[in-house]
């Protein structure tokens, strides 16, 4: 009795969900579908506020949603930490749902989508964002973080490799309640208010979850790795550079050039980091999983990587399961991708070759997932004014994966900034069909994208140009023509849609800027 009443309340919850899907954002293979059916392609920009009170971006307001539309953008990955949403075990606070809440409205408004990502740097408050104190448990071990950059306290701190390591452990914290499950009904508190809201598309459990105390052992693996490589060429370990003093960074930098030899360097710590991924990462997701997929079934949940994958090691992260043993059928693979120069003076110098690396892993392992990609945060190029030939280099592999993004991260005068032209770019934003290719060329003003349409697929293909490429009638060309192709100005700006018609065929099609 009790296993059919189970049934019947699941299947009364899978035909409710049927029913609101033509409302939401959803998944097909490798493709995102927005409501209409047609394919979605996601790009935008991260908004995270990483204080534990809403205090960070005091100068967005509506008006920067509303510019962020006229500006190509249709997404945004709105983070917030887990301190400001359960500030007290058990506690959860009604005003950073209120804030949250209001952000949606605004992109609501401008015709956003916005995902949601429950942030952390160094696993804490305490250190920098992310946890509350409370369920900071460090065991008494010390924090140290003198390193070039902030992230170098991964390797250095015992205190955040220990409080990763007694959160992945599901350690009891206040109340004899393990970290685990506190984090995963903060979730479920925030999937319940939003679980009936079609703006919002879905939740990134967790921002770059390191790998605790193996983050040390791993990099230990790459140095060795290193010194092997140095070794061909004669060097005894005790004469390679050091990456501890400016012209022995250069040095190694320089040789990690060579894709080959950082793809060696590399893989000598993959084995480590997949099985941290399959042994704790996973099981973690899979708990938050489970407590949303309570309260929601229409959102899509964002499958991050160990940070690890960041700079290009192979995820080995795995597909989701629902209640009944098989594949969650709303999950997205949301890789991040950053050069080993992020976060320096040097990062406008980031090296194609490991950038293509990179990138090129992130696409082989959505195949393997078999899951639409967003990659949720590459740049931080904060002003840089030299960084606009590094972007437009990650924007190539972009378009070569097909795949979505959102850039880190908004900034005041964001529009002055050197790489705002390769973040204002052309692409088909919404296709009756499957995207098979695009490009854009900024120098030329030259933009193509060609597609394949569905007959089952009704509507119009949608494309985003900017008005830097004059997107004049007699510059355009659609083969086949059909009904052609109409121009509507974005909002806010000179920038412009294209609308082209479906042929309601399986024809191939191409849009042609020149």
């Amino acid at each position: 009795m009790a296993l059919a009443v189970l049934a019947c309340a699941a299947t009364a919850w899978s035909q409710q969900g049927a029913a609101r899907s033509g409302r939401f954002v959803t998944v097909a293979g490798e493709k995102f579908i927005d409501p209409s059916g047609r394919q979605l392609l996601l790009h935008g920009i991260n908004i995270v506020d990483k204080s534990a009170h809403w205090t960070d971006y005091p100068w967005v307001g509506e008006a920067e949603y509303a510019a962020m539309k006229a500006w190509g953008f249709n997404c945004v990955r709105l983070g917030f930490t887990w301190a400001s949403i359960e500030p007290e075990p058990g506690v959860y606070s009604e005003q950073s749902l209120a804030e949250i809440a209001k952000r949606v409205a605004w992109a609501k408004k401008h015709g956003l989508y916005v995902y949601l990502d429950m942030h952390q740097d160094l696993f804490s408050m305490k250190y920098s964002d992310g946890a509350p104190e409370w369920a900071t448990l460090t065991d008494g071990k010390p924090h140290v973080a003198d390193g070039k950059v902030w992230s170098d306290a991964y390797l250095t701190s015992e205190a955040v490799q220990t409080a990763f390591d007694n959160f992945y452990a599901n350690k009891p914290g206040p109340g004899g309640v393990g970290l685990q499950d506190r984090y995963a009904q903060a979730w479920k508190f925030l999937a319940k208010h939003f679980a009936d809201d079609p703006t919002v598309i879905g939740y990134d459990l967790m921002n770059e979850p390191f790998a605790g105390s193996l983050v040390a052992q791993g990099m230990g693996m790459f140095a060795e790795s290193l010194a092997r490589e140095y070794a061909k060429e004669g060097v005894a370990p005790e004469a390679m550079p050091a990456w501890s003093a400016p012209e022995g960074r250069a040095a190694i930098l320089k040789k990690l050039e060579d894709p080959g030899v950082y793809a060696r360097v590399l893989d000598s710590a993959q084995p480590l980091y997949q099985e941290f991924e399959r042994a704790k990462l996973m099981p973690l997701f899979q708990r938050i999983a489970d407590a949303i997929r309570q309260v929601d079934r229409n959102h899509i949940i964002f499958l991050e990587t160990c940070g690890s994958a960041n700079m290009g090691v192979y995820s080995g992260i795995e597909p989701l399961k629902d209640a009944t043993g098989g594949r969650d059928s709303l999950q997205a693979y949301a890789p991040h991708g950053y050069d080993l120069v992020t976060d320096t003076p040097e990062a406008a110098a980031a090296s194609g070759g490991r950038v293509g690396l990179i990138f090129s892993r992130h696409g082989e392992t959505a195949k393997r997932l078999r899951m639409p990609v967003i990659v949720g945060e590459w740049g931080a190029y904060y002003g840089n004014p030299q960084a606009l030939p590094a972007a437009q280099v990650v924007c190539r592999q972009l378009e070569a994966l097909l795949c979505g993004d959102t850039y880190w991260a908004l900034e005041p005068d964001f529009t002055r900034q050197a790489v705002f032209q390769a973040l204002c770019r052309p692409y088909p934003m919404r296709v009756t069909g499957t995207i098979l290719e695009y490009r854009a060329d900024p120098e030329a003003k030259k933009f193509t994208c060609s597609w394949k349409e569905e007959a089952g697929v009704r509507g119009e293909t949608q494309l985003f140009v900017p008005a830097a490429f004059d997107p004049a009638k007699s510059r355009i060309k659609v083969t086949p023509q059909g009904k052609g192709c109409r121009i509507k100005s974005v909002p806010g700006g000179k920038n412009v849609y294209l609308f082209v018609p479906s042929t309601g065929r399986p024809v191939e099609r191409r849009l042609v800027i020149e």
